[in-house]
């Protein structure tokens, strides 16, 4: 069988409707694909009973495979902030299909409840990643011919196009790109959360630099992320993005607190 090894929030689903509709000419039924929180878990009985791959968290369930499975592994590099930014966003808003506020359950009553606690432990998951990001790298070491899917091939359509005809000629078939593939895509794009919230807090942050009078609303996700990159870029770690309840509602606030950091730092 063809087995696609992946783990949570890496777009295992995905990949496998994509791959058996697009590669193995799988007869889709009637399923819709995305559920209402995005995951690709919304597919009928026909699928399922005609599809020739099939994804599974096959290597943290140590299950094994057998010798003559056709391997595909989704890969992660846990080091690039945009890919593990929007895994770990994605996995809070879809792991086990319960939703963010269920997954937020998953943090200690004592952190969750202050929200200067919650937005910085977000923030040292993001600064101390290699306590987190770990597992996207363990994998069963297999003896037959692996193909590897980059997961940062997902959010760029050319890219994904190039990665699944590879993989199309490693399975040995062909692979042609239509219309209904760009739109399950596009739609892919518009209802993934990390790929959103990425975007967002990108913004946030160009609009902080350029000193615009924008408001900001974050979840305490992107407060956590957005504390991190203005500790790489300027190397602020205080002040009231890090010690106030309420996080700063406008970029323009934030761009007043850089300048008295670096005022500071040219006294020392």
């Amino acid at each position: 069988m063809i087995k696609i090894d992946f783990h949570g929030s890496t777009h295992g689903h995905f990949l496998e409707y994509i791959s058996n509709v697009y590669i193995m000419q799988t007869d889709p039924g009637q399923s819709v694909l995305f559920n209402s929180l995005g995951a690709s878990h919304a597919v009928d009985t026909i699928y399922l009973r005609n599809r020739h791959i099939k994804c599974g968290h096959y290597s943290s369930d140590n299950i094994k495979f057998n010798n003559t499975d056709q391997v595909i592994r989704i890969t992660i590099d846990p080091t690039d902030d945009q890919q593990f930014f929007i895994a770990l966003t994605n996995l809070m808003y879809r792991a086990g299909d319960v939703g963010f506020e269920k997954q937020m359950l998953s943090i200690p009553d004592v952190i969750r409840k202050d929200p200067v606690a919650v937005r910085n432990n977000w923030y040292s998951k993001f600064n101390e990643r290699n306590s987190y990001s770990d597992f996207y790298n363990e994998f069963t070491e297999v003896s037959q011919p692996l193909f590897e899917f980059s997961f940062n091939s997902f959010y760029s359509f050319p890219k994904f196009c190039k990665s699944l005809n590879e993989l199309a000629i490693f399975l040995n078939q062909t692979f042609f790109p239509d219309q209904s593939l760009f739109a399950l895509w596009e739609k892919f794009i518009e209802m993934n959360q990390g790929f959103q919230s990425y975007n967002k807090c990108n913004t946030i942050l160009e609009n902080i630099f350029a000193n615009r009078d924008m408001t900001i609303d974050c979840t305490v996700i992107e407060q956590g992320w957005i504390n991190y990159n203005l500790s790489k870029i300027c190397r602020i770690y205080n002040g009231s993005m890090f010690e106030q309840e309420q996080f700063p509602i406008n970029a323009q606030s934030i761009y007043k607190e850089i300048e008295q950091h670096l005022e500071y730092l040219q006294t020392c």
